[in-house]
């Protein structure tokens, strides 16, 4: 990369919003993250990424960490969808009140979570998020006058995913896909959904991966009957290059990084590794 001074300044770059791409089925590149530091969206925006998924099921964050990560993320233009740790109104208001994208919502299993969400998610007609004109995401009050369009803009643009987990979810998945105005993005959350058949630690079991393949078919078949040929698009964390032809083949367009954190650990181990390696061809000099 080419220093300019000045660049850290102009760093933003116009983009369309992260829903209009899922929808139009465009290939995205993104990564879960777990450690609660804006300084980590600042190397991943730096690395070239297309949007961040950040976790507060598993990992601890507090709402003003969040927004901060938020914030990081606007000085390059780029969204942040924030992974709540349940599927309640509470947690999904304040994760778009920060500013966020939108959400990613665990353990979708019926179609009255995929409801419960989206109502959660979108302003009125369309839903029922919570109304304040003093948020963040409301720009702090300078959108009051304008509300109606800004709220209008937000039902348009917040996108929101639902994390498949479990049989009950592959079992009901045509229903869920089939909610109007539903969920923008069906991520398989493998690792969870392994555990539920029995199989933990073994999301490349043949009876995994059958499922997974259930809900790819599903999906397939739901945009198939779409009148506009687009229905949810499919998302899934790959441990690397190597997984992405056999994912995009089953009809994935989103791929996502486990971690930052497992990442830095592999980039980590291949850097000491690489350098005990060489330390070891390399022969000490002779005394003299």
């Amino acid at each position: 990369m080419t220093y300019k001074p000045g660049a850290y300044r102009t760093r933003f770059v116009q983009r369309d919003p992260l829903r209009t791409r899922m929808q139009r089925g465009d290939t995205l590149v993104g990564s879960f993250v777990f450690l609660p530091s804006p300084s980590i969206i600042e190397i991943l925006a730096e690395a070239g990424l297309d949007f961040f998924l950040l976790d507060l099921e598993h990992s601890p964050k507090n709402w003003e960490t969040v927004e901060n990560m938020v914030r990081a993320a606007d000085i390059y233009g780029l969204p942040v969808i924030v992974r709540v740790p349940e599927n309640t109104p509470q947690a999904i208001l304040q994760a778009l009140e920060v500013g966020a994208a939108g959400v990613a919502v665990p353990f979708i299993e019926t179609a009255d979570d995929v409801q419960r969400a989206t109502r959660a998610a979108r302003y009125a007609p369309e839903g029922e998020r919570g109304t304040c004109t003093q948020t963040r995401a409301a720009r702090h009050g300078a959108f009051r006058k304008a509300y109606v369009e800004y709220a209008d803009a937000q039902n348009r643009e917040i996108a929101v995913i639902g994390l498949i987990e479990n049989q009950r979810g592959v079992s009901n998945i045509d229903a869920i896909l089939a909610v109007p105005n539903g969920l923008d993005a069906v991520l398989l959350g493998r690792a969870d959904l392994a555990s539920d058949l029995g199989k933990p630690g073994q999301s490349g079991d043949p009876v995994v991966v059958d499922a997974v393949d259930v809900v790819l078919e599903a999906i397939r078949r739901a945009a198939a009957n779409h009148p506009t040929g687009r229905s949810a698009c499919a998302a899934m964390a790959i441990y690397g290059p190597s997984d992405v032809a056999r994912w995009k083949e089953r009809g994935c367009s989103i791929f996502m990084a486990p971690s930052e954190s497992s990442m830095l650990y592999e980039a980590a181990s291949a850097w000491r590794a690489g350098v005990v390696q060489a330390a070891e061809a390399t022969q000490k000099p002779e005394r003299s």
